[in-house]
């Protein structure tokens, strides 16, 4: 059984709802979950902010934030994970942001990404640093990472 499949079982189980705020990911992460049946009865929301202005605009991330810690930041993940979660009324908030290149933004480097998971009220943040050239594999490996960090959080 894959992981988003595991990850859908708990979400039903508890009966959370969950949303998505990607960038990086491009919508990846939410595709993952509506694979399996189901997904409708636990996904609340899922938005691709994979501009700055998106990130600002929709999801209401003052600009200043990225002035000052650039798009691709712990920062901005937890800006997202916790907007996410608020639009959407949802239990569980995720946002990811990443750089996949093939130049580096400012303050960041090809393969950079953050995340966060807002989930009882608490914000979990992740970093991980891809070393893959390609873009379909790094956007496949943040998928898998966070939904590995999901079901691990979603297990205790």
């Amino acid at each position: 059984m894959d992981l988003a499949k595991k990850v859908l079982d708990i979400l039903t189980e508890y009966n959370y709802q969950i949303a998505f705020a990607e960038s990086i990911t491009g919508g990846a992460l939410v595709s993952e979950l509506v694979k399996h049946s189901g997904a409708s009865n636990v996904l609340s929301y899922s938005v691709v902010t994979y501009s700055k202005a998106a990130k600002r605009d929709f999801l209401n991330i003052p600009e200043m934030l990225f002035d000052i810690h650039g798009v691709v930041s712990k920062v901005i993940s937890i800006e997202m994970a916790n907007q996410i979660k608020q639009i959407a009324k949802s239990d569980i908030g995720i946002g990811i942001t990443g750089n996949a290149g093939p130049t580096a933004l400012e303050n960041s480097n090809v393969g950079e990404i953050w995340f966060s998971i807002n989930y009882k009220d608490e914000v979990f943040s992740y970093h991980i640093q891809l070393r893959q050239n390609d873009r379909e594999s790094m956007i496949e490996d943040a998928v898998k990472v966070v939904y590995q960090m999901l079901y691990k959080l979603l297990s205790k």
